[in-house]
């Protein structure tokens, strides 16, 4: 299905890894422990591959053909670590030791992206969960109690909206396809559609 149709001009978009609802929960359990009232909503918590800007129907269009064909590995990631940046303000949860096929992953979007006009930001890709912003820091000196095991198999084509208090994130469209995971293994997709 294209998602051409479904997306207007100047749509601010990106590309992530999001979980499904058990790993979700473990996450903003977390993201309480630690940052109390400045947590992200429980529906945003995601892992940012990608991000595609406002994005005009053309470029999405150029995006499309570049996606189609996408393959996603399945990788076991282990969130057991917290990070601060202070400039942004950002608490986040990552991982000590990032699987190799997951930059490799990051790779190849930014390589089949930039002909579409796609420009990769300068700062390397970083492991990362937002838990809360306008975190006044530091980051907790001790791990996660219990790590967050995630096994991801998919790559969401997400829109941010601008809400009152903070963005609402929308899913637009998933690689592979659930059909394509259907015909690919017996298991059930991982997670429905869902809009934050």
């Amino acid at each position: 299905m294209s998602w051409r149709s479904d997306i207007k001009v100047q749509q601010r978009l990106f590309l992530a890894l999001w979980p499904e609802p058990a790993v979700r929960a473990q996450m903003a359990e977390l993201a309480r422990q630690v940052a109390g009232q400045r947590q992200v909503r429980d529906d945003n918590l995601h892992l940012t591959l990608a991000f595609l800007g406002a994005t005009e129907a053309s470029r999405l269009a150029a995006y499309e053909v570049a996606l189609a064909d996408l393959t996603v590995p399945t990788l076991d990631l282990t969130l057991d670590r917290y990070g601060y940046w202070a400039q942004p303000r950002i608490l986040w949860l990552g991982c000590s030791q990032t699987p190799p096929e997951l930059y490799e992953l990051v790779a190849d979007l930014h390589r089949r992206l930039r002909g579409g006009g796609f420009i990769p930001e300068r700062r390397a890709f970083q492991t990362h969960i937002t838990l809360a912003r306008k975190f006044p820091g530091p980051a907790p000196k001790q791990p996660p109690a219990a790590p967050i095991r995630w096994r991801i198999s998919t790559v969401t084509l997400v829109k941010s909206v601008p809400a009152a208090t903070s963005s609402c994130y929308q899913i637009l469209r998933r690689w592979p396809e659930p059909s394509d995971r259907k015909r690919a293994t017996s298991d059930p997709p991982a997670f429905p559609d869902r809009q934050g």
